[in-house]
């Protein structure tokens, strides 16, 4: 027992524990890591090494062995005259045999060496597409990240104004209480109160939600308290093409356009006719030579050639239909690259926005400063109430939420300039 105890003490601690903080960072390696698709990339590669190894078998030697057995009504005779000395052989109705053949091809075109080449592009294909799904993975992590940090800062403006409600309605509650005021007063800002309380609870209960889902796609146990830091990324000056051309769509279409072209090359080779060797041994009975009746061995080697002419003639217009397809590509692309620049767009107008109203946001929060400035020397004047100064107070405390969420959302457009872009850092 005591061993067990010490024992805990010593690698209990060891046991992995929840972070405090979290940055974006971390997530997009987390996902990269430990998310179900990433290690599809691992086991997607290992595929296409073993479907290599198949298309290289057919540079190898063919080996076919077979056995038979059978019996037939009838042979073959030879009819003499019955006044002849000798007659015909006799032949067996029963016929055994065991065979092993081999082949070897010797020229077809490099049709082996192609479909290597092409067994590899597909599967870089699919590595591709998985890393599109990826990206596709780390756009949820934005949405879920600043969703999160935004409505923490809803839910510190939610709190200022609880907190002016209450003060407003224990200044109401005595005037009305002294017959200064109706009750009606005291049941609008009650109203109130009970509104602000339900969008507080409303947002509380996105935060927790927003954390678990976070913690699913990482895969780490994520706590409510466990703080999210906020990144800080550049926006490019412009938008370069090479820039534009880093998202994973554009790596997939590259690799299907160099897929097709390996199809194209496959189906050169069924233009031309293709080299074999060939041999057969054999034991059993009857052999090449049908008169010979006891078991016995035999072989047979040689040269062969195959032309298929009907796949000659379809080979130009296979490689037609490939090109065709290439061209079904491009214009894809132009549309998805056409659809990037009209997002990133609206992305930069975004920033642009953001960033104006940051500036009216600063201008806001001084006019309000003024106004605390103003209410906080009339009330030691007497001439202003404790009330109406937390009132002016929260409004000013409001002013400069309002721009610290201004300020979250012109770095998620930032990120979500970055994200759209494939960048994959600052």
């Amino acid at each position: 027992m005591l061993v067990a105890v010490v024992f805990t003490i010593l690698f209990g601690s060891l046991q992995p524990t929840p972070p405090d903080s979290l940055s974006l960072e971390y997530c997009y390696s987390q996902i990269e890591s430990e998310y179900p698709l990433a290690r599809q990339i691992d086991l997607q590669q290992q595929i296409t090494d073993l479907n290599k190894r198949i298309a290289n078998t057919a540079s190898y030697p063919q080996l076919n062995f077979g056995v038979s057995a059978s019996y037939q009504s009838e042979v073959a005779e030879l009819q003499f005259p019955s006044n002849m000395p000798f007659s015909g052989p006799d032949l067996s109705k029963d016929q055994y045999k065991a065979t092993m053949e081999v082949s070897q091809s010797i020229y077809n075109g490099g049709a082996v060496g192609i479909k290597k080449k092409l067994k590899d592009i597909e599967g870089q294909a699919q590595q591709k597409s998985t890393q599109i799904q990826l990206h596709k993975i780390k756009e949820q992590v934005n949405e879920v990240y600043f969703g999160i940090l935004l409505a923490q800062q809803q839910l510190q403006i939610v709190g200022t104004m609880l907190e002016s409600l209450r003060a407003q309605l224990k200044s109401v509650h005595s005037k009305v209480k002294n017959g200064v005021l109706l009750a009606d007063q005291q049941h609008i800002l009650e109203a109130e109160l009970v509104k602000a309380q339900q969008d507080s609870a409303e947002i509380n209960s996105n935060i927790q939600s927003g954390y678990e889902v976070l913690g699913e796609l990482i895969d780490e146990q994520v706590s409510s308290g466990t703080s999210l830091a906020l990144p800080d990324y550049q926006v490019p000056a412009d938008q370069q093409d090479s820039l534009v051309q880093l998202r994973p769509e554009f790596s997939l279409y590259k690799t299907n356009r160099r897929a097709l072209d390996y199809q194209k090359e496959l189906a050169q080779t069924n233009k031309w006719p293709s080299l074999s060797a060939f041999g057969t041994a054999a034991y059993g009975r009857p052999g090449f030579n049908v008169f010979e009746n006891d078991l016995h061995p035999y072989y047979i080697v040689g040269l062969q050639v195959k032309w298929n002419l009907w796949g000659a003639k379809n080979a130009a217009i296979q490689q037609k239909v490939f090109s065709m397809q290439q061209k079904n590509i491009q214009q894809e692309e132009r549309a998805f690259e056409r659809q990037l620049r009209a997002s990133l767009i609206k992305i930069r107008q975004r920033m642009e926005s953001l960033q104006d109203q940051i500036t009216r946001d600063q201008q806001i929060i001084d006019l309000r400063q003024k106004v605390v400035k103003s209410v906080s020397s009339q009330m030691k004047n007497g001439a202003a109430t404790a009330t109406e100064y937390i009132t002016e107070l929260n409004k000013a405390t409001q002013a400069r939420l309002s721009m610290q969420m201004h300020k979250t959302e012109l770095i998620r457009a930032k990120v979500d300039y970055h994200t759209t872009l494939g960048l994959s850092n600052n």
